[in-house]
């Protein structure tokens, strides 16, 4: 696939158009070709060979799971991947239920299996979710940006004088950060730390190793000592959380690396103080300690009243939530990183999962999608009713 397009036939799915014009996918060239029913849909996907097949499970003139098995059995489309649209009308949903009900049954399971579909998706989804699922398919780069910039002015007691760097990571011991300039070993520096108009107050350090790095130098730096307070409030920001604003209001909450004791949320509390609808993105949480996770809890303990929801939650926070529900507190999941496995050529996958796409009638029982290495069948690795365990609530 060229890597500057990404070629799409979809059914004529008003949500599929908005998404495809919003970022991140607004970065990429994509050509999309629009299809009214199952006829139609054959025609131009033989015609166009895309990448990837977006089509409603309820089509029109057929069925979307005969559309995928006739464009799966077609040895001219094996480049071509299929994503099953699953959508769910707000009238449908029982009365006071949230909006991302599960809605498959036992029988959709088998009839996505059957399809031979590569991939089911949930309608309405956020823009970076549907981009996940597309990039996993059609072998696109993952980005997920940092909003927060900290840049570091670093001066130098000896005749180095002032250097400019900019924050990568931080930890409990020091920083990474990339400069133009490299940074002389073993050196003690005293350094201000700035955000927009916040310069924080002077904090030592030492450079510990520099290297090049690109057209630049990649240092780490050491603490000498604690930092300030208010060091190490912006500082967390790197370590642990992005807030940006949604349109139509909100905040999305990007939470990054591990959660453990040494880590902090008192910085989060105070940024979202005013703040009463919140999403929080986990995909970047790798690993939380039981003190971690009591952090957690008692940050979330804080947010009481609030609307809040989790999107794209890791392997290693969905661990968590299935065996300590104050993870959760009072939210809900809308989708999650999920193992599976190919029992025929034993490769390895993570999907992200809509909970839509997850059935529940007699416990949790995810879809089973084709492997893209070998078209054999993937499966959960994992006991569905401890994995899912906070769909029971």
């Amino acid at each position: 696939m060229d890597a500057a397009v990404l070629r799409v036939v979809t059914s004529n799915n008003v949500d599929v158009f908005r998404l495809l014009g919003q970022s991140p996918l607004a970065r990429l060239r994509v050509e999309y070709a629009v299809a009214a029913d199952q006829d139609e849909l054959i025609e131009r996907v033989r015609a166009v060979q895309p990448d990837v097949v977006l089509v409603d499970a309820e089509l029109a003139g057929g069925s979307g799971y005969d559309a995928c098995r006739r464009i799966k059995q077609d040895p001219a489309l094996a480049r071509t991947h299929v994503v099953i649209l699953l959508a769910t009308p707000p009238q449908a949903r029982p009365h006071g239920a949230p909006p991302h009900v599960p809605r498959l049954s036992r029988a959709d399971i088998d009839l996505l299996w059957e399809s031979g579909a590569d991939d089911v998706l949930a309608l309405p989804v956020h823009p970076d979710d549907f981009y996940h699922h597309l990039a996993h398919l059609a072998g696109l780069p993952f980005r997920r940006d940092r909003r927060v910039r900290i840049d570091l002015e670093i001066a130098f007691a000896s005749d180095e004088g002032t250097v400019v760097a900019q924050v990568t990571n931080a930890g409990s011991g020091g920083l990474g950060v990339i400069t133009d300039a490299p940074l002389p070993l073993q050196t003690l520096a005293s350094a201000r730390l700035r955000q927009g108009d916040f310069v924080s107050p002077e904090t030592r350090l030492h450079v510990a190793w520099c290297r090049p790095a690109g057209d630049g130098f990649a240092a780490g730096l050491r603490f000498e000592g604690e930092p300030p307070i208010k060091t190490r409030m912006l500082l967390e920001q790197v370590a642990l959380f992005d807030v940006e604003p949604r349109d139509g209001g909100g905040v999305t909450v990007t939470l990054h690396g591990d959660f453990t004791e040494l880590t902090r949320f008192e910085g989060l509390t105070a940024r979202l103080t005013d703040e009463d609808d919140l999403e929080f993105d986990t995909a970047s949480v790798r690993y939380l300690s039981s003190a971690g996770v009591r952090a957690w809890c008692e940050f979330l303990a804080g947010q009481a009243g609030k609307r809040y929801r989790f999107r794209h939650c890791s392997v290693a926070f969905a661990s968590q939530a299935a065996m300590v529900p104050m993870v959760l507190g009072e939210g809900e999941v809308v989708s999650l990183e999920a193992p599976y496995v190919c029992e025929q050529c034993d490769t390895e996958d993570m999907r992200l999962l809509d909970v839509q796409a997850i059935a529940q009638d007699g416990g949790p029982l995810p879809p089973r999608l084709t492997c893209l290495a070998c078209g054999g069948e993937l499966s959960f690795d994992d006991v569905p009713e401890r994995y899912f365990a906070f769909l029971a609530d």
